[in-house]
């Protein structure tokens, strides 16, 4: 009741509300997620009992309710033991109904409210938002501090302008098309990992807070410039945390260039000069990545007329004899033709024709065989040009904070991975394949703040990091091209891994593949090349026979794991 009477000497339920809702995420931080947010109490049984509860914590009379019930535009409860949403349907006019702090468990009992435009049930129990069919005028919706998992059934709302559902369990922004007059969206202290499009319908947007969610991408952030709109943006909140995407290198100036319309960012008002600098800054930084995909390209060309003039050179060399045999083939057939009748021994003559038509059909080949050059020539010169554009296009879009570095075999690194990888090449595993060699061609360091961000801090949960014997734990893994998964390499470098529970969805093992063994890691590249080559294979997967088989080069991801509690494999029967 205490706070209910300040409520109303303010005159704003929000401002009541809210400034208890700072008090309380001060005490929700230092204790667990999704703590019960009610006190011991007796629970009220009964609508009677809950209807004359909800009358004298209001200061509604029982004359009130008997001459003029629709004067009562408002209720609150708060600290009070109502344990399920009823008796409301004598409050015909109610416009504002408040609910903070309650043991109630499911969203139900406001269908008679038809007038209702403000709803607070904060500090509750509910997991669903159901229950507001009946409810078309809503204009506010405050649902924070509860258990909700998912978004949704408020596609009907579309007078719907402000929507709190901070301090919830909630993983995908979904469900949000319908509510085209949305102005203010809350969704600071969840699950979220990803924007995507979900905000694109949402076009008068103006105030967003995504802080204290698992936000990491710069590209992902890129999705709410299409939010015209909106003017102030929060991934960074004192009361609800910060996002891992906070923590990379030249975030506010990724943000301040890209999102230009904005007026706040993380609470706090941008200054001209911020947007300027941050422009200037972007770029300078957008010049020297076109400056070095230009030259990226003009190199590419360049290579690519080379081999075009070497092959126009060698090609007219081998016409030009090809002419000359030709010419003397028809020569020779044509001095045998007058010579049949004759008493001439045609032997000598049918001697030359034959050797001339092997000339012919191995110039014939040879032009073919260049041909063929040229054309793989031109397809891996593109490749490997397409390859260093997208890292470069990659760095830029993560403002430098992914970053792949060529090694040369002067630096420590680079020799290491070459002595790791050839200590655990064992040929006798591949030598049914007719491979009897290993050579590392390129080693490529990847810098990814944000997955060494992620690393560390979710070793620092795990083990005391101060005490250095953990790092016995620490090893090396690879993981090989998964032709089932093309592209995945560059996806994991930049992304990171999948869940066990992604791969189980795309029909794989529910785990991350990683293994010592470079035989076993790359065994699926190896064997998609037999079976792209049409090449008949024993039932272990191993060829029929090896002579005339061409495996290609691959390309292998070591990977940095902590190896906590080890078991060895216990197959069961029908388990992958």
């Amino acid at each position: 009741r205490a706070f209910s009477d300040s409520w109303r000497s303010t005159g704003s339920p929000a401002a009541g509300v809210r400034g208890w809702s700072f008090w309380r995420g001060s005490r929700r931080r230092c204790g667990a997620r999704g703590s019960a947010r009610m006190p011991p109490a007796v629970r009220l049984k009964g609508a009677a009992e809950a209807y004359r509860g909800l009358c004298e914590a209001n200061g509604v009379t029982d004359k009130t309710m008997t001459e003029d019930p629709t004067s009562v535009k408002m209720l609150e409860m708060f600290l009070f033991n109502y344990s399920k949403i009823q008796a409301l349907d004598t409050f015909i006019s109610l416009t504002t109904l408040i609910i903070c702090q309650q043991a109630i468990q499911e969203l139900e009992g406001l269908q008679g409210l038809v007038h209702l435009e403000c709803l607070w049930l904060c500090e509750t129990n509910i997991s669903k938002i159901k229950g507001l069919e009946l409810n078309p005028k809503l204009q506010k919706l405050y649902l924070y501090s509860n258990r909700i998992s998912t978004i949704e059934n408020l596609g009907h709302l579309t007078e719907l302008h402000t929507l709190w559902l901070m301090d919830n369990e909630i993983e995908v922004i979904e469900n949000m098309e319908g509510l085209v007059n949305l102005q203010f969206l809350n969704l600071a202290r969840n699950k979220i990992r990803e924007i995507s499009n979900s905000l694109d319908n949402n076009t008068a947007l103006l105030e967003v807070n995504l802080a204290g969610n698992e936000l990491w991408s710069f590209k992902d952030l890129l999705n709410l410039t299409r939010s015209a709109n909106l003017r102030k943006l929060s991934f960074s909140d004192p009361d609800y945390g910060d996002n891992p995407v906070c923590e990379l290198c030249n975030y506010q100036t990724y943000v301040f260039f890209h999102l230009q319309q904005l007026s706040h960012m993380d609470t706090i008002p941008i200054p001209e000069e911020g947007k300027q600098l941050a422009e200037a800054t972007y770029m300078k930084k957008k010049m020297y990545y076109n400056m070095r995909i230009k030259t990226l390209k003009r190199n590419t060309t360049n290579i690519l007329r080379k081999g075009r003039e070497a092959f126009t050179n060698r090609k007219g060399q081998s016409m030009q004899t090809l002419t000359v045999l030709v010419r003397q083939l028809k020569d020779l057939e044509r001095e045998l033709e007058a010579e049949v009748n004759s008493v001439f021994d045609p032997s000598a003559v049918k001697g030359k024709i034959k050797m001339l038509q092997q000339a012919v059909e191995s110039k014939t080949v040879e032009i073919g065989q260049a041909e063929n050059m040229l054309s793989t020539m031109k397809e891996q010169v593109c490749s490997i040009s397409d390859y260093n554009t997208s890292r470069l296009i990659v760095e830029l879009e993560t403002g430098g904070n992914i970053r792949l570095e060529d090694g040369k075999p002067s630096d420590v690194w680079y020799s290491s991975c070459v002595d790791l990888v050839n200590s655990r090449f064992f040929q006798a595993d591949v030598a049914p394949y007719g491979i009897s060699d290993l050579r590392v061609t390129r080693v490529t360091r990847i810098h990814n703040r944000f997955l060494r961000n992620r690393f560390e801090e979710r070793l620092e949960q795990l083990v005391d990091t101060s005490d250095p014997s953990y790092k016995r734990s620490l090893e090396y893994l690879f993981y090989g091209l998964d032709p089932r998964l093309p592209g995945e390499i560059l996806r994991v470098a930049e992304e990171g891994f999948r869940s066990a529970e992604q791969y189980r969805r795309m029909g794989l093992d529910a785990a991350v593949a990683l293994s010592n063994s470079l035989s076993i890691a790359d065994l699926a590249r190896v064997q998609d090349c037999m079976k792209q080559q049409n090449w008949p294979a024993n039932r272990d997967g191993t060829p029929k026979f090896r002579a005339g088989l061409e495996i290609g080069g691959g390309q292998l991801l070591i990977t940095k794991v902590f190896l906590a509690r080890c078991t060895a494999e216990r197959p069961t029967r029908g388990s992958r």
